[in-house]
C-alpha cells in the first residue's frame, strides 16, 4: 500500500532549485517527481543545481531508483547537477548496493548520510 508522494519545488536562491520529496518513491508513484522536475526546469533555464531533499522519502523500490536515474538524465541535459540531500540510511544502502550513488550524485560512496535518531 502506498502512502502517496508529495513533491514541492522552491527556488530559494538564483541558480538553485530545492525539491522536497515526502512519501514513497515506488511503482505506484513514479512519474510525479520526474514530471515536476522536467516541467520546472523547462520554465527555469537558469537552474544549475537541483537539490532533492530526501529526508522524508519513506521507501524507494526499483521503480523509484529508475525514476531517480531518469531525473539525473533530465537534470544533466538541462546543464544542471543533481544533489540527493538528507539521504536516509535505507536510501543510501540502495544507492550503494546498486552502484548508482556516484552516478546519481558524483559523491564518493562513503558520502555523509543522515542518521536516524
Amino acid at each position: 500500500m502506498t502512502t502517496g508522494l508529495t513533491c514541492t519545488w522552491t527556488a530559494p536562491e538564483a541558480g538553485t532549485a530545492r525539491v522536497t520529496v515526502v512519501g514513497d518513491l515506488e511503482f505506484a508513484t513514479t512519474g510525479r517527481l520526474l514530471r515536476l522536475i522536467t516541467d520546472r526546469l523547462a520554465g527555469h533555464p537558469g537552474i544549475r543545481d537541483v537539490r532533492l531533499d530526501c529526508a522524508e522519502i519513506g521507501f524507494c523500490d526499483s521503480s523509484g531508483l529508475s525514476e531517480l536515474m531518469k531525473i539525473h538524465r533530465v537534470v544533466a541535459a538541462a546543464g544542471a547537477r543533481l544533489h540527493l540531500d538528507n539521504r536516509r540510511p535505507s536510501l543510501h544502502r540502495l544507492l550503494t548496493r546498486t552502484g548508482t550513488a556516484a552516478y546519481l550524485t558524483g559523491d564518493a560512496v562513503d558520502a555523509r548520510v543522515r542518521r536516524d535518531s
